[in-house]
C-alpha cells in the first residue's frame, strides 16, 4: 500500500499523495466512500497484518477503513466516455476489468485519454484479459508482481 511504501521509503513518493477513486455509479461511490466491509469481503486477498493496519471495527461490528487511509482518497463520478480533464495527472492508473466491455474503437479512445493524463513515467494496471498493445501501441508491458501493468513507450 501507499502508506506502507511511505513508511519504508520516506521522501520516495511525489509530495501530496492522493488517491482518486472513480465509478459511473453514484450508489457504488457512496458505498466505497463509507469504506465498510464484512469479514468475508476482507478475507479475500487481505492479510491479517494489513487488515489490522488499515481497518477498525465500527459500532455495527463491521470493519471500516481507518480515517488516515480514508483521508487519502477522494471519490468522483466518471464516465469513461467523457472527459477526464478535471481529474489531473497521475503516476498510477488502475482500470481493471473495465475495457473488456467496450469495442476496439472505444478502447482505443479510453486508452488515449488515460495516456494523456498520466505522467510519462507512470503505470497503467489492467485486468488479466486486457492488453492495450493490441489496441494502442503506445503502451508496453512491464513485469510488476505478475500484474497486467503497462507504461507509455519511450518515443
Amino acid at each position: 500500500s501507499v502508506l506502507e511504501y511511505q513508511r519504508q521509503r520516506p521522501g520516495a513518493l511525489r509530495a501530496g499523495v492522493e488517491i482518486v477513486a472513480t465509478d459511473l455509479s453514484s450508489e457504488m461511490l457512496q458505498k466505497c466512500e463509507l469504506g465498510i466491509y464484512d469479514e468475508l469481503s476482507l478475507a479475500r486477498g487481505l492479510s491479517p497484518q494489513r487488515r489490522q493496519a488499515f481497518f477498525q471495527q465500527n459500532e455495527s461490528g463491521l470493519m471500516q477503513v481507518k480515517p488516515d487511509v480514508r483521508r487519502m482518497v477522494s471519490f468522483r463520478s466518471l464516465n469513461l466516455l467523457s472527459s477526464y480533464a478535471a481529474l489531473g495527472r497521475f503516476d498510477i492508473v488502475f482500470c481493471r476489468n473495465v475495457l473488456i466491455y467496450f469495442d476496439v474503437p472505444t478502447k482505443r479512445q479510453i486508452l488515449k485519454r488515460i495516456r494523456e493524463l498520466m505522467h510519462p513515467d507512470g503505470f497503467l494496471f489492467l485486468g488479466a484479459a486486457e492488453m492495450p498493445m493490441s489496441v494502442d501501441n503506445a503502451y508496453e508491458r512491464v513485469d510488476v508482481a505478475r500484474a497486467g501493468c503497462y507504461r507509455i513507450r519511450d518515443t
